[in-house]
């Protein structure tokens, strides 16, 4: 049965270019025919994303600008302001390579979250990954820099890594604990069959490495940041996703497939399409506070202990 409602947050992949070259990237966009959604078009889609209806109790929707590298598009600013006037709550996820202290200071009236892409406090391995353009990677100390002035600026900072065989035995807990992001996402990595097949097994962590590597920084969950693991079952089917050709996609096959164009059919039409499950994402914590960060209580947690 197909959802009726969008989930309260959706990503928006508006740009397939990007100055890394990770190994294990799934966000390449090979067979979607276009490599960026024209401005026109992006507003459009976000209006009508800003007025579709939601399921009583979503709280606030949450639109996420990403890539590729979303700050290679010239009109990124602009797009989060537009966002923003809308009633959005804003998310801007970036490796962190092109972000400086004046943009950051353009983007904080109308930012809520920058979530940087951080793979390893090593340069070394960030290399080896691919997270570095012309040999360059940032370093701890850049990054930390980025999100204290974030930070400063009012806007909430999460961290998205993606635990694959480089950075499978590094500690990111100093990192973690000088940064203290609001959340701390992980993500095992994941197989798309166009995107990265070739390479996968290169870059693949088992379930149980990946459950290792969660254990071992259990004790950050709480001191500093919300830690928030996710495998790839269930990455797979539980993200409402929009690609650089302006429709959304569906990655629950592992491999995309895509909808109608959302401005030719109408954003509910074209999320009719997508096999989605919101189930999966709310147990995933997708749909955690946007305004606080936190997470939402789940129905088992607002259970007392009699209660079956």
């Amino acid at each position: 049965m197909k959802q009726q409602f969008l989930p309260p947050a959706v990503n928006l992949h508006t740009i397939a270019a990007c100055n890394y070259r990770c190994g294990f990237c799934f966000a390449g966009f090979a067979q979607a025919g276009r490599a960026r959604i024209p401005q026109p078009e992006l507003h459009e889609i976000l209006s009508q994303l800003a007025s579709a209806p939601q399921a009583p109790g979503s709280g606030l929707r949450k639109a996420t600008f990403a890539g590729g590298e979303p700050l290679l598009s010239s009109t990124a600013t602009e797009d989060i302001q537009f966002a923003s006037s809308l009633g959005l709550v804003t998310s801007l996820v970036t490796n962190g390579s092109m972000l400086t202290d004046p943009m950051l200071e353009s983007l904080a009236p109308h930012l809520n979250w920058l979530t940087l892409s951080i793979d390893s406090p090593n340069e070394e391995t960030n290399r080896r990954i691919g997270r570095a353009s012309h040999g360059s990677a940032l370093t701890t100390p850049d990054y930390l820099a980025r999100i204290r002035r974030a930070q400063a600026l009012g806007i909430k900072v999460k961290i998205n890594t993606v635990v694959n065989r480089a950075n499978l035995h590094e500690d990111f807990g100093p990192l973690l604990r000088e940064a203290r992001p609001t959340r701390w996402k992980l993500f095992q990595t994941t197989r798309i069959e166009e995107e990265n097949g070739l390479h996968h097994a290169r870059w693949m962590v088992t379930d149980d490495e990946f459950r290792q590597f969660i254990a071992r920084h259990k004790p950050l969950d709480g001191e500093a940041t919300i830690l928030v693991p996710e495998s790839q079952a269930e990455i797979y089917g539980t993200y409402a996703m929009i690609a650089p050709n302006g429709c959304f996609y569906d990655n629950s096959g592992g491999t995309y497939v895509y909808s109608k164009p959302i401005t030719q059919v109408g954003i509910e039409s074209a999320w009719a399409h997508i096999d989605f499950s919101i189930d999966r994402f709310l147990q995933r914590k997708g749909n955690y506070d946007f305004v606080t960060g936190l997470d939402r209580p789940t129905a088992s947690s607002r259970r007392t202990p009699h209660q079956p």
